[in-house]
Parts: structure tokens; C-alpha cells; sequence
């Protein structure tokens, strides 16, 4: 079994970004799979994962690593220390495959799978 412990530094957040002034949104993401035009994107859900000591420092670390991307957090779900997840079984084994990634490495911050870009009506 997994040694859990590592997990108590580490969190989960869901949060709905967007670029920052002065960029495109489809601009700042990789469509280099996409096969046809996209539409312009507003923004996008993200889950992100981050690594710290508190839950103060992990929305610090939110808006430090976005912005590193040129996104911004327009707001920001909800936000978990992945040990309780883990705890629970209440997350998929690629999240904690990233997790330990990110764990193992000098990272504090990583966008985890994929974005769900979406557009204003």
C-alpha cells in the first residue's frame, strides 16, 4: 500500500481561470491535437495540484502558479488536502499518480489532466 503520509502536503483545487490582461485564452493553451478551428474560449475549469504545509499557502500557490501561465483565477471551487481524498478512495489513480509526481519533484504546482475550456453565452 501507498505510504499516505506525503499526501497530508499535498492538495487538490478546482478552479475557473481565465487568461490574464493583454492575452488570448486559446492563445495560452496547446491545441496541437485539435483537429478543427476552436471557437474562442472565455476560460476554462482546471483542477491544479499543489504542494505546501497549509491550506493559506496552497491558494497562494494557486494564483503564483497561474499567473506563471499567464492565466488568472476568476474563482475558485472548492479546494481539498488530497490525504482525506485518498483516505476515502474518493479520487482516481491517475490524480494520485500525479500527485506523486509532483511530490517527488522540486514542483510546488501542476494543472492536473486537462482543461475544460468553456464560453460566455
Amino acid at each position: 500500500m501507498r505510504t499516505k503520509k506525503k499526501f497530508k502536503k499535498l492538495w487538490i483545487a478546482s478552479v475557473d481561470i481565465e487568461a490574464a490582461p493583454g492575452y488570448e485564452f486559446n492563445d495560452l493553451i496547446d491545441c496541437s491535437e485539435c483537429n478543427e478551428t476552436l471557437p474562442a474560449y472565455n476560460g476554462a475549469w482546471a483542477n491544479v495540484i499543489l504542494q505546501s504545509e497549509t491550506i493559506k499557502e496552497a491558494l497562494n500557490l494557486i494564483e503564483q502558479g497561474l499567473n506563471e501561465k499567464n492565466f488568472i483565477v476568476k474563482f475558485i471551487d472548492k479546494i481539498e488536502n488530497l490525504y482525506f481524498l485518498v483516505e476515502d478512495n474518493d479520487v482516481n489513480i491517475d490524480i494520485i499518480k500525479e500527485a506523486e509526481w509532483l511530490y517527488s519533484s522540486k514542483f510546488r504546482f501542476m494543472i492536473s489532466d486537462k482543461l475544460w475550456p468553456y464560453l460566455n453565452d
